[in-house]
């Protein structure tokens, strides 16, 4: 009887030390997980912070190209604004044709120019178009925010015009002009080289 209870008690125990052994590779697993767990979680925080700062640099290296690119053409003299929208004082603002309807700078002249395709008009072109030399040029470049602005009188024919340009990096750009009389109209639209624009100039009066 004694060596039965002592064969028993041994089973007993063998049982106990595998059980407590399956316990422990279970808590081990559970630690190794969430340690695994963990460590993919910070790899995956560190490359989504790599990709943001990767394309955030992109982002300010395309900007700062595009800024360069405009400061040249601007500088250059000789750039035409085409716009795509007209605003009156009022606030009215309609779509327009970039061919005809735009601001002109070549050299030391300008050519001011509104059209559409519904009319002949002053111009023949359905608007008004006003030639003339530069009498006043001042341009103002913000290296920070990689803004420009160009102001500059027009003395033409029919009159004195100031034009002053809000200029983006990508050269997207609005201009409002003032002249003799009460009112102003601004033009918006993208600064695009003279030789490569396709602004069909009507008859100046």
């Amino acid at each position: 009887m004694a060596l039965i209870g002592t064969e028993v008690v041994s089973i007993e125990s063998n049982q106990y030390l595998k059980a407590m052994k399956t316990i422990a590779i279970i808590i081990l697993g559970m630690f190794l997980y969430t340690g695994l767990s963990a460590q993919e979680n910070s790899s995956q925080t560190e490359v989504e912070k790599s990709n943001k700062s990767e394309k955030k640099a992109q982002r300010e290296a395309l900007i700062q190209e595009q800024f360069n690119q405009t400061k040249t053409l601007i500088n250059s003299n000789q750039f035409v604004l085409e716009a795509d929208y007209l605003r009156n004082r009022y606030g009215y603002t309609k779509v327009a044709n970039t061919n005809l309807n735009f601001i002109m700078v070549d050299t030391t002249t300008a050519v001011i120019q509104t059209g559409n395709n519904t009319g002949m008009g002053y111009n023949g072109v359905g608007g008004l178009t006003a030639s003339g030399n530069i009498t006043t040029w001042k341009v103002q470049m913000n290296d920070r925010k990689k803004t420009m602005s160009v102001d500059m009188n027009v003395s033409t024919s029919i009159g004195y015009f100031n034009v002053r340009m809000n200029v983006s990096a990508d050269g997207r750009t609005t201009a409002t002009l003032t002249g003799n009389y009460a009112g102003s109209l601004t033009f918006s639209g993208k600064l695009v080289p003279l030789s490569e624009s396709y602004a069909f100039k009507g008859m100046s009066l």
